[in-house]
């Protein structure tokens, strides 16, 4: 049975009329209650008429969400849709409805991110696989509408910003790496088009250079999809002098690297260790399961919308384990998830 606002009401010893209104944003309302009542509403899965919150409020509530994949059209981008999972979850939370438009959509040949957002009467908008080489950036930046971008910063009044720590990240399965006895790391980096390439390889560089065990020849460039990590991996196969470490900037990119590796003989962990970025559901099936960086895209996907509905004036409740950077940026620090895709050297 649907739970209804005289649900809410009875858990919380208050009126169905109070919830009501604290659910309608209503000002006669403390924001202390606003929040229990938004917690409880989510804890019962509360699903509200959207239609008749409509019309009271008279605005669209609702958000428009671009997914841009930084795979190939080819492959599933797994990160994309853990992001859309946390941001459908938290606008149902909010009683927000989304209109999603993904790189499949034929108008997107013909009209701006905008005039689209326009057209459906979107509130805000949120962007995951967006580039800085996108021709429709300038737009953005000039929005009148939030625009909040996940792993792509832009500078605009309205320009809103959520990522994970990459330079974090990075370094966290740099030293897993380094306390197993690993000198010869190898990086399978991403596209270079992508903000979050230029930030992980600054922080491997880095790292690597402190501890000057840095060689450029042990960089090797692909594009986020499985198919470019298992180039990359037949390229490190047939080294005379092959790396005992790969830190992969993506998962996909280290399964592929493990199929071509494999392929050449090489038995993982014991010849060669391996490090993901993501942490997506697949890796703890492969063989070995893979040791991953987890950025936790749920989560990112939960503070895009959290951060755009700050900024439409919604009394938002940001979890504890986002950093709030001013009204502006939302930064989530990774985890190390290890597995069974590394070995310490003797």
């Amino acid at each position: 049975m649907a739970t209804t606002l005289k649900d809410i009401a009875k858990k919380l010893g208050v009126s169905t009329t109070a919830v009501s209104k604290a659910l309608n944003d209503h000002d006669d309302i403390g924001d202390e209650l606003k929040l229990e009542v938004r917690r409880v509403a989510r804890e019962l899965n509360y699903s509200p008429n959207s239609i008749a919150r409509k019309l009271v409020s008279r605005k669209s509530r609702t958000l428009g969400v671009f997914m841009l994949s930084r795979q190939n059209k080819s492959e599933v981008d797994h990160m994309g849709y853990t992001f859309l999972h946390g941001i459908i979850n938290e606008a149902n939370l909010y009683n927000y409805d989304i209109v999603l438009f993904t790189t499949n959509s034929d108008f997107l040949e013909e009209k701006s991110y905008l005039d689209l957002c326009r057209e459906r009467q979107v509130e805000g908008v949120i962007f995951t696989g967006l580039h800085l080489g996108d021709p429709h950036i300038e737009e953005l930046k000039n929005s009148e509408i939030p625009v909040t971008v996940i792993d792509t910063e832009l500078e605009g009044a309205n320009n809103l910003f959520v990522t994970s720590d990459n330079h974090f990240g990075m370094k966290k399965g740099l030293e897993y790496l380094y306390r197993l006895g690993h000198r010869q790391i190898a990086l399978i980096s991403g596209h270079k088009g992508a903000a979050v390439t230029k930030e992980r390889f600054n922080s491997y560089q880095e790292f690597m250079q402190e501890k000057g065990i840095f060689e450029k020849d042990l960089v090797f460039n692909a594009d986020y999809t499985q198919n470019g990590g298992f180039e990359a991996g037949e390229e490190i196969a047939v080294l005379e002098n092959p790396p005992t470490a790969i830190l992969s900037m993506s998962d996909l990119m280290a399964i592929g690297a493990m199929e071509a590796l494999e392929s050449h003989g090489f038995i993982i962990p014991e010849d060669i260790s391996i490090v993901g970025y993501d942490n997506i559901d697949i890796t703890t099936f492969t063989r070995p399961p893979l040791t991953s960086i987890d950025q936790d895209g749920y989560d990112m996907g939960r503070s895009s919308v959290q951060i755009t509905l700050n900024k439409l004036g919604e009394e938002v409740n940001f979890f504890e384990d986002a950093e709030k950077i001013g009204d502006n940026k939302i930064v989530i620090k990774p985890k190390l998830v290890i597995r069974d895709s590394c070995k310490r050297l003797k």
